[in-house]
């Protein structure tokens, strides 16, 4: 079966959305592709050039498989922002800011997935609650971190709640009603934790080799999954 019969707004918008989508999806594929080789031959110019391109295109190829729902694409496009902001993430208000950004995005996502909930509802406060968590994580933060890196301390442990938060949704959805596209939306968050644990660990503890190939290889497998987990969990 065509993979894409199942989406319903082609139905609506005609070829012509198809045709954008697999456009765009092939454009994704060509630049992260080559982005990933110049990670892995470590050309920083050319890596950080192509770097932001990547999360553009798959946000424009959403767009046309689901232009009826604009957080999912309006997501990706913030996090190609945060992906920008942060080939600068040594700085410490590049990093403070890319996380900022990145954040917005993962809030898009968690609403989406809490829209997609149907055995389960959500009370307004349960939002406060959230919030609530995220600013304890950065008061923790700024008790346990190095006083010289207070901005980065008190971001990263705000930051990492919305990893979190959003496995936790992704497991609700599956026990809400298992589908393939749910359980990729739960391994994109765990690929996407992966990317994280490893730039902490080169900026924490040591370097290692090729750092640059397996945070971009685990960050792009997890921003995929993520986001035709949210797609067609939305339209099949």
């Amino acid at each position: 079966m065509d993979f894409l019969a199942v989406a319903s707004p082609f139905a609506k918008t005609g070829e012509g959305f198809r045709a954008g989508f697999y456009i765009f999806i092939s454009l994704f594929a060509i630049v992260s592709i080559t982005h990933l080789v110049f990670c892995f031959l470590m050309k920083p110019f050319w890596r950080k050039l192509t770097k932001p391109f990547c999360l553009v295109l798959l946000g424009a190829a959403m767009a046309f498989l689901v232009p009826d729902y604009p957080m999912v694409y309006v997501s990706c496009w913030i996090s190609a922002v945060g992906d920008l902001l942060l080939i600068r993430n040594r700085e410490a208000k590049f990093f403070v800011t890319g996380a900022i950004v990145f954040a917005a995005a993962h809030t898009l996502n968690a609403i989406v997935q809490v829209g997609l909930l149907k055995g389960f509802s959500f009370p307004n406060y349960v939002w406060a609650i959230f919030a609530a968590v995220v600013v304890i994580a950065g008061v923790a933060g700024y008790f346990c971190s190095d006083k010289k890196q207070i901005a980065i301390g008190i971001v990263s442990p705000a930051y990492a709640c919305f990893h979190f938060v959003n496995i936790a949704f992704a497991v609700m959805l599956l026990v809400d009603g298992f589908s393939a596209f749910k359980l990729l939306i739960l391994f994109g968050y765990l690929a996407y934790v992966v990317s994280d644990l490893i730039v902490n660990y080169v900026t924490n503890k040591r370097d290692i080799n090729r750092r640059d190939f397996y945070i971009m290889l685990t960050y792009l497998a997890g921003q995929v999954m993520i986001y035709f987990g949210l797609a067609y969990s939305l339209i099949g």
